[in-house]
């Protein structure tokens, strides 16, 4: 095809890519204001296995890396690895433009994929320049929940561009017959428990929504769907091979909350009254009543509502600094008009198998993050949501445009509004308001450190445990660090010796540790050592009157942050 008939053609989702490539890339490093430990620990997984092969704690080509107290899916990091081979590519950079990649091809998929789905429902509108592919990729374009994720070092932006993907070469097996792309679509699903540990439960509702797609039954569901679903579990299987695939599901769980016991107790107890005796018992309608089984199922019941409440799509959102912007829903609040109209024409019209596929989407983007324990309002395991509530909209805007050209351009400028006044926020407040959050001034205050290269250097833990920090920005040799693992070396309790609680790590220079006695000095001292004490240790301690306070590391805003001491 001609470039000429391309741009004829594709112009508006041309614009749309400019728009939504130009939020995602501009001053990617500059907000938000810092690398947080996560992003972190992923460039110096990458900078370990880019020099032995191994992740840091030492196996060798990780079908999951393993970090401190977690593993981390490998495609991820596979990816990082090879944007920051890039020349002129930063390994920092790296970590932040890989998200943004694959969010960028996640507008244009979603343009495609939206397309499809108009032709296999008989939406209409496939051929025109505002088809429903295009208000699907105008919307995600300036999503904030969107927008957020794709400019940090999470998975989130590559898991959804690859569930886009798949849903894409499936719907056009359905509608061409080609059974590459069936191969293809399959490979892509199975590959999504490698990319976000929550899309292991989510894989297994793949299959209902393939299954619902019209054609499927047809063409598919036989005696060989077997073999298909095979396919789609592969990587999954390898993973539980491989090992700890339960694990972060485990610490996150409702059902191994180790608070509910707890809670239960306190509920029987007021069963029985402020005037019952010591150690009087519960009765059976009490103990029917309040147990780990009702109790966990009423927790999932509201986990399951939350994330499609009004104040967490529109008013409040998550209340992580690092998830959302603190005051912004996770969308505009533009975007209640179309969503409401969208809604209302699914219900009202002939689009019911439609309305259903979007109700099965939401539930298996909803569910995996229901069973864990703060899942209601966690933007992170609730992010697959955005598919449905994105094409809701869209068809919304789609009918909108239809009916009144006219209010379709008024939502569109209150959009504009919003979106500005969003911007705004992000650019101007948010980089300070959550830098704490995004561990600003840790990189900092590693510069400092990495001025005193053949000294001990202790840092206090009391901001941010530092080790990964250090391991990072310090490229201490990963070769060295996987011995310390291997070896179970990495911590090596001080026991207050020197005046210091807490670790040496490894037989490095670096000590991890707060001082015992801050008001006298020590009479055994680290030869030539360095302190790093944080703010509240020095203003609430009279350090300053038995040592030298030097150099002063300072959060972005200008608030002291680390102080460096010497004896």
């Amino acid at each position: 095809m001609k470039l000429k008939k391309i741009l004829s053609r594709y112009w508006p989702l041309l614009l749309v890519l400019l728009l939504g490539a130009s939020l995602r890339l501009y001053g990617l490093l500059q907000n938000p204001i810092s690398l947080f430990s996560d992003e972190v620990d992923i460039g110096y997984q990458i900078h370990s296995f880019l020099s032995t092969g191994k992740d840091y704690q030492g196996n060798f080509l990780p079908l999951q890396f393993h970090s401190f107290s977690d593993v981390r899916t490998a495609l991820p990091i596979y990816a990082t690895a090879l944007v920051s081979l890039v020349p002129n590519v930063s390994l920092d950079l790296a970590i932040r433009l890989t998200p943004a990649i694959f969010a960028i091809l996640g507008l244009l998929v979603i343009y495609f994929l939206a397309n499809n789905l108009s032709e296999l429902y008989g939406l209409g509108s496939k051929g025109t320049l505002f088809s429903l592919g295009f208000w699907s990729a105008l919307i995600l374009s300036v999503l904030p929940w969107h927008f957020t994720y794709s400019r940090i070092g999470f998975e989130l932006s590559m898991l959804f561009t690859f569930y886009l993907l798949g849903l894409f070469f499936y719907t056009n097996f359905l509608i061409h017959k080609k059974v590459w792309a069936l191969i293809v679509s399959l490979m892509l699903f199975s590959l999504t428990p490698m990319i976000y540990s929550t899309a292991k439960l989510a894989l297994f509702f793949i299959p209902l929504v393939l299954y619902i797609l019209p054609g499927t039954k047809e063409l598919l569901w036989g005696k060989k769907i077997f073999l298909w679903l095979l396919l789609l579990f592969i990587p999954l299987g390898l993973i539980f091979i491989n090992g700890g695939a339960a694990q972060r599901f485990s610490e996150i769980s409702i059902f191994t909350d180790p608070t509910i016991p707890t809670e239960i107790n306190f509920l029987r107890k007021e069963d029985l009254g402020p005037k019952a005796s010591v150690g009087s018992k519960t009765d059976f309608l009490s103990k029917a009543t309040h147990n780990k089984v009702f109790y966990s199922l009423r927790i999932f019941l509201k986990n399951m509502v939350k994330p499609i409440s009004f104040d967490y799509l529109f008013l409040q959102g998550d209340t992580n600094p690092r998830h959302a912007v603190q005051g912004w829903g996770m969308m505009e609040k533009a975007f209640l008009i179309p969503l409401l109209f969208g809604l209302y024409k699914l219900a009202a019209g002939k689009c019911n198998k439609f309305l259903f596929l979007i109700i099965v989407l939401s539930v298996a983007a909803i569910l995996p993050s229901a069973l864990t324990r703060d899942g209601a309002t966690h933007s992170s395991r609730t992010f697959m949501l955005i598919l449905p509530l994105v094409l809701v909209i869209s068809y919304g805007f789609n009918q909108l445009f239809s009916s009144s050209k006219w209010l379709t351009v008024l939502v569109l400028f209150l959009l504009f509004v919003d979106s500005s006044f969003y911007l705004h926020d992000y650019w101007s407040h948010y980089r300070y308001t959550s830098e704490r959050s995004w561990s600003a001034g840790m990189k900092e205050l590693m510069e400092s450190v990495g001025r005193h290269p053949d000294q001990p250097v202790i840092i206090s833990p009391k901001y941010e445990y530092p080790l990964i920090f250090y391991l990072y920005y310090t490229r201490f040799d990963p070769r060295k660090f996987q011995a310390f693992s291997q070896n179970h070396t990495v911590y090596n309790s001080t026991s207050g010796n020197y005046n210091l609680d807490g670790n040496r790590i490894g037989d490095s220079n670096l000590y991890i540790a707060s001082l015992v006695d801050y008001k006298n000095k020590p009479t055994v001292l680290l030869p030539n050592a360095v302190y790093f004490l944080t703010r509240s240790e020095v203003d609430t301690s009279a350090i300053g009157s038995v040592a030298t306070i030097g150099d002063i590391i300072s959060l972005p805003s200008g608030e002291p942050l680390y102080y460096e001491i010497h004896y």
